[in-house]
C-alpha cells in the first residue's frame, strides 16, 4: 500500500545496538539497556530495528485480558493518529458528516479487498479516526490485534511490530504475573513483539534474557546527566517522516497554524539528520532545510535527566553542523502561540536574507 515517503536513514554507528538479536515476534526481557537509553536509542528508528511502542504499566494490573485491551487501546488511538497516511485515498476528507463516514468506509473496505487487511475492521478504525473519537471494539481482540499488527507494519514500513513494557514502580506479584500473560497472549495471537525493560517481572522468570551493549554516547550521556530519571505512565508512538508526531497535540496545533503562513514554506517534520557516518543519526521535530534551521518542541519527557543531557547533545552536533536551533516547550507554544510562530518566522527571515535568500 502507498504511504508517506518514510526514508530510512544512513546509519554507520560503530558501536550501533544489534537489533536483529532481540526476537521480535516472542517475549523477552531486554538487559544493558535502561527504558530511557532505549527510548533515545531508538529515536530516529534503525533501520534493523521493528516498529517500536513504548507501554508504561501502572498498577493495578487487573485480569490479563483487560491488560491486552488497554494496549490494544494504545495501538488504535496511534492507528487513528496516522490516519489517513494509511488510506491515502482519504486525503482530502476532513469533515465527520455522513457522505464522508459512508466514504472512508467504502474506501477502507476497497483497501481490504485489494491487500491482506482485514476490511471491515479497518472500515470502523477510518471512521473513528474521521470522528476522532474511539471505535465501538465489535471485533474480538484477537482480530484487533492481527488488524493492528498489520497496519502498523505497513504503516512504518518494517518487518514487525514490538511493544516496550516498563514500570514506574514496582508492581506486586499478582500484577507482573497479569503483564506476563497479557505480553504471552499479544505475542501468540498478534504478532507483536513485547520487550520487558527496567525488570517490571522480577518474579517471572520464564521470558529468555537478551542483553544488549550500550553505545557509548548512551553510557557518556548517562554519566553527564548523573541520573536516569522514568518518565510518567504513558504512551511513546513511533513517528512518522514528514507528519508531526503522533502523540502531540502541540505539534500538530503548529503545524495547522503554519500551514496558514506563506513563510513557512519548505518546511518538513520529523526528518532525520547525520551529521557525519560515525555520528549518531538525529530525528528533528522541525526542519527548514533550506536554510539549516531546526525547532524542536519539547515535552514534559524533556525534563528527565538523560533525556536533559540527550537535548544539549543533539543541540550542540547541530550547531556545529551549521543549523539555528530554537527549541521551545510545549506549554509555550500552546500559552502563546503568535509569539513561537514570530520567533521563528524572525529566525527564518533573518538566515534567507543572510544567504540571499527572500521569503
Amino acid at each position: 500500500m502507498d504511504t508517506l515517503a518514510h526514508p530510512k536513514p544512513a546509519r554507520d554507528v560503530q558501536d550501533a545496538v544489534p537489533w536483529t538479536r532481540v526476537p521480535a515476534e516472542r517475549v523477552v526481557r531486554l538487559g544493558g539497556l535502561t527504558a530511557d537509553q532505549l527510548a533515545i536509542a531508538l529515536d530516529p528508528p534503525p533501520e534493523d530495528a521493528p516498529a517500536v511502542i513504548a507501554y508504561q504499566v501502572t498498577p493495578p494490573c487487573t485480569a490479563p485480558i483487560a491488560m491486552v485491551d488497554r494496549v490494544l487501546t494504545a495501538l488504535e488511538v496511534l492507528a487513528r493518529e496516522l490516519f489517513p497516511a494509511w488510506l491515502p485515498s482519504a486525503d482530502a476528507i476532513d469533515t465527520a458528516s455522513g457522505l464522508d463516514r459512508r466514504t472512508v468506509r467504502q474506501l477502507a473496505r476497497r483497501l481490504g479487498s485489494t491487500t491482506s487487511h482485514y476490511g471491515p475492521f479497518l472500515a470502523d478504525l477510518a471512521e473513528a479516526a474521521l470522528l476522532g473519537g474511539p471505535s465501538d471494539h465489535r471485533f474480538p481482540p484477537e482480530i484487533r490485534a492481527r488488524g493492528l499488527s498489520r497496519l502498523l507494519r505497513d504503516i512504518y514500513r518494517r518487518e514487525s511490530v514490538a511493544v516496550v513494557i516498563s514500570a514506574q514502580v514496582p508492581l506486586g506479584r499478582d500484577d507482573q504475573h497479569a503483564v506476563a500473560a497479557a505480553a504471552e497472549w499479544l505475542a501468540n495471537h498478534g504478532r507483536i513483539g513485547v520487550w520487558l525493560v527496567g525488570d517490571p517481572l522480577s518474579q517471572v522468570d520464564r521470558f529468555p534474557l537478551v542483553t544488549l551493549p550500550v553505545p557509548e554516547y548512551l553510557a557518556e550521556l548517562a554519566r553527564a546527566a548523573g541520573t536516569s530519571e522514568e518518565q510518567e505512565a504513558t504512551v511513546h508512538f513511533p513517528v512518522l517522516a514528514g507528519r508531526p508526531h503522533p502523540g502531540s497535540k502541540t505539534e500538530h496545533a503548529l503545524e495547522a497554524a503554519l500551514a496558514r503562513c506563506e513563510w513557512a514554506r519548505g518546511r518538513t517534520w520529523n526528518q532525520t539528520h547525520q551529521a557525519h557516518r560515525l555520528a549518531p543519526p538525529i530525528r528533528v521535530d522541525l526542519m527548514w532545510l533550506d536554510c539549516r534551521c531546526v525547532v524542536e518542541i519539547d515535552g514534559p519527557d524533556h525534563l528527565g535527566a538523560l533525556k536533559y543531557a540527550d537535548d544539549r547533545r543533539r543541540d550542540n552536533t547541530l550547531v556545529l553542523d551549521g543549523f539555528a536551533v530554537l527549541r521551545f516547550t510545549n506549554d509555550e507554544v500552546k500559552g502563546d502561540l503568535p509569539r513561537a510562530l514570530d520567533v521563528i518566522r524572525i529566525l527564518l527571515t533573518t538566515r534567507r536574507n543572510n544567504e540571499g535568500m527572500h521569503v
